[in-house]
């Protein structure tokens, strides 16, 4: 009986070890904002389905063995010293006014959680990966040993199971070490048990794909766009400038403490990125719009603090810019507005 070679980018199967070649990746994944790839490769690729189908690197012999996971890096973070701190705790940088004992102090949110967006958002995240629009042709000439292409499937086609596919609608999402999916609230650690974890909607098999209208097929390119924004005590607003942006081919998904872009603008561009906020925001109240020249997003803020960038571990010398309605917190102002204190 064949098995299954064990290591990663490989995944052929085989009688005997050495009786065809085994080409595989023997660094771990790295995964970088929107990039992804091995760590002993340089290539480099934007979406998941092309970062599983990387060649491997490093020629070897098949094997069932399951490799020992590595462990997590640990990152380190570097932040600037608090001017003073009071009895609760309670942090003050510059010549801000301290805080009262009174104040709610709000806590940041545990791990990211996948939130849909609103209706009155650009684009339902469900518009992208619609189940009924994704489905095998019943004439779909299938061929024996074809591989489930949905996410979280690896189900073999045998000639007769078109039906009863688990998988996963949503993005692949890697924030930190955490790894999951948009669609599920799991979280882990290895990336081997990140490919483990059950789908959580039910269909039918997509082998094949749908059939492609070649006329009309335009080659994307990958791009980035310019990025700006401004924030209030309670808002952060980005402006990304991506001109004439394709609303039923985009999405922008909310997390906790992230943001996950993938626009198509230009009929042909697309920018994709994920990253994580300088702060915590409340991403049932975040929404965005999309307009001729750009796509402007408004993020709540979870608290009352002010943000030194846009991306976390940002200085934002230069960047930072305040809502003008008072004089604390505007442009030359000499107090940072740390927490809201309304």
């Amino acid at each position: 009986m064949s098995k299954a070679c064990t290591r990663k980018g490989c995944g052929k199967s085989f009688d005997k070890p050495d009786e065809s070649e085994c080409w595989y990746h023997p660094g771990p994944p790295v995964f970088h904002d929107a990039l992804k790839g091995w760590s002993c490769c340089e290539k480099r690729v934007i979406s998941f389905d092309e970062f599983l189908a990387l060649p491997g690197c490093t020629k070897g012999i098949h094997t069932t063995e399951v490799a020992a996971p590595a462990p997590e890096p640990v990152r380190e973070t570097k932040l600037d010293r608090p001017t003073t701190i009071d009895e609760n705790g309670v942090e003050t940088y510059g010549n801000a006014p301290a805080i009262s004992p009174g104040s709610e102090s709000v806590s940041k949110p545990e791990s990211p959680r996948a939130i849909i967006p609103s209706k009155d958002t650009l684009n339902d995240v469900t518009k992208k990966f619609d189940i009924a629009s994704l489905e095998d042709p019943d004439d779909a000439d299938i061929p024996i040993g074809a591989n489930c292409k949905r996410n979280g499937c690896n189900v073999k086609f045998d000639g007769t199971n078109r039906d009863s596919c688990t998988f996963h609608p949503g993005t692949a999402i890697f924030h930190d070490a955490s790894k999951g999916w948009s669609c599920c609230k799991r979280r882990v650690l290895e990336f081997d048990e990140f490919l483990k974890i059950p789908g959580c909607k039910t269909g039918r098999h997509l082998y094949v794909g749908p059939i492609e209208d070649e006329t009309n097929k335009q080659e994307e390119e990958s791009v980035e766009c310019r990025t700006d924004f401004y924030q209030t005590p309670t808002n952060v607003i980005v402006s990304i400038f991506a001109k004439k942006c394709d609303e039923s081919k985009s999405s922008i998904e909310f997390f906790e403490d992230s943001l996950s872009l993938d626009l198509l603008h230009l009929a042909t561009k697309r920018f994709k990125t994920q990253f994580q906020l300088y702060g915590p925001i409340v991403p049932e109240k975040s929404k965005y719009k999309v307009m001729g020249t750009k796509v402007e997003i408004t993020l709540t803020k979870a608290n009352g603090l002010s943000w030194g960038g846009l991306r976390a571990g940002e200085s934002g010398a230069g960047m930072i810019r305040f809502g003008v309605s008072g004089r604390t917190g505007t442009i030359g102002g000499k107090e940072i507005v740390y927490r809201n204190q309304s």
